[in-house]
């Protein structure tokens, strides 16, 4: 199998122009294949050279792939939004009370419920915390005392003596009791009112207030500084819920098409990720720019996905014609007078064949000769053209069969040499 290699050079120029970069793509020597006649029973309609590119190359030449979409319907309209959390999907974390602030997470941070966000120590909140353990006190001192008076008092009853001083004292200490009941529940509130959702804890001895994510979400936005001071209902963290995320893009009034299907891209590391979730066209237009928006709501968005990020949006609308699929027009590579497009038959081995490219609109283009569900290479073609073999040199090259598995030439040619029919038949059933 042919492997697509760099050489020393190159990895010090791996930042160098697309011309220099390209200069230096080879390919270690294959085996020659496909010369002789297919074997009976077999299509060789969709021939295709192969190529195989390790992981740093993949990243040096920043190669993307992304699947065709399954749809009985032709492109209309493709533009571009932006994956935004609306106000309903943003919760701010503010300050409860006054004080220094220790910082648990970063901005862009997926965190889960009950993460703390944030530690706050609070000298407001100490001494209104000490107002309480003194209430507490004061409230244990005085249920002592009455338990001590109740006692003597019991006792005096109980061999028929009176002693109206000491009744004096225990009726004084029941309103005492009663007061200091009062002023802990009292302090006791107070304390709750500063923080109600916080958590306390202790460290060096003073209480130190934690403050958790109430929902999953993912840190948008971070207004305070590590160790800094801040005043009571300042704004420390803003969180968006990725459940609430939508894509949003426009289109001008006066030129909105009619609409029957919507997908949605998404760029993910090395793959443009297709997005489920229903849409909906807004009836207002701006005033200013004469647009109306555009909104799509995934049903679910990966891990990875964040608030900016640049979406593609694809509008559908009428039947499409047989045969035809709509692709990005970066996908088509010019290789003499044909063009060809990328197939990603597994993780760094491509596969080029041949299309025939229809009408093109805003990025978009119509093309024959790839089926829905194949993943194809949207960026980097124009360099796996250049590790294609030349002419003159040996070429690694197969097929397509209709069930849309590629075969490469080798395995007709193990066929041909030993293999009897039914083997060939079991082979591509698997």
């Amino acid at each position: 199998m042919s492997n697509l290699i760099f050489t020393s050079s190159l990895m010090k120029t791996a930042h160098g122009c697309l011309p220099l970069l390209c200069s230096y793509l080879v390919l270690a020597t294959p085996i020659l294949h496909g010369q002789d006649p297919a074997p009976s029973g077999h299509d060789h309609t969709a021939e295709a050279k192969v190529v195989e590119v390790d992981s740093y190359s993949r990243y040096i030449v920043n190669l993307q792939v992304e699947t065709i979409p399954e749809t009985t319907l032709s492109l209309s309209r493709s533009l571009y939004g932006y994956l935004t959390a609306p106000a309903h999907a943003m919760q701010t974390y503010s300050l409860p009370c006054s004080g220094k602030i220790h910082l648990l997470v970063k901005s862009a941070q997926a965190v889960k419920k009950g993460d703390v966000l944030y530690k706050l120590t609070s000298p407001i909140y100490a001494d209104q915390a000490a107002a309480v353990e003194s209430a507490e006190a004061d409230l244990k001192r005085c249920k002592m005392e009455l338990s001590a008076l109740r006692e003597r008092t019991l006792k005096l009853s109980e061999v028929g003596a009176k002693n109206s001083e000491l009744e004096a004292q225990f009726s004084f200490k029941l309103a005492e009791t009663a007061r200091a009941e009062r002023e802990l529940s009292i302090a006791q509130t107070r304390l709750r009112s500063l923080a109600p959702d916080a958590e306390q804890t202790t460290e060096n001895g003073l209480p130190v207030l934690l403050i958790r994510a109430q929902t999953d979400g993912i840190v948008n936005d971070i207004a305070a500084t590590q160790n800094s001071w801040g005043e009571q209902g300042a704004s420390v963290i803003t969180m968006s819920d990725p459940a609430a995320m939508e894509i949003v893009g426009s289109l001008y009034a006066a030129d909105t098409p009619r609409i029957a299907e919507v997908h949605a891209f998404l760029p993910i590391g090395r793959e443009n990720v297709q997005l489920t979730g229903t849409w909906r066209l807004s009836d207002q237009v701006n005033a200013d720019t004469q647009t109306r928006s555009l909104y799509f709501t995934p049903s679910a968005l990966p891990q990875e996905a964040r608030a900016g990020q640049l979406c593609r949006i694809d509008l559908y609308n009428s039947p499409a014609e047989p045969g035809m699929v709509s692709i990005p027009e970066s996908a088509i590579v010019r290789v003499g007078t044909d063009d060809v497009v990328f197939l990603e038959l597994k993780e760094g081995k491509y596969a080029m064949v041949k299309v025939h490219a229809g009408e093109s609109h805003a990025g978009m283009v119509s093309v024959a000769g790839l089926k829905p569900g194949q993943k194809i290479v949207v960026k980097g073609g124009y360099e796996l053209k250049y590790s294609i073999p030349s002419a003159t040199e040996p070429k690694k090259v197969g097929h397509f069969h209709a069930d849309g598995k590629f075969h490469e030439a080798d395995e007709h040619d193990e066929h041909e040499e030993g293999g009897s029919e039914e083997d060939h038949e079991h082979e591509h059933e698997h």
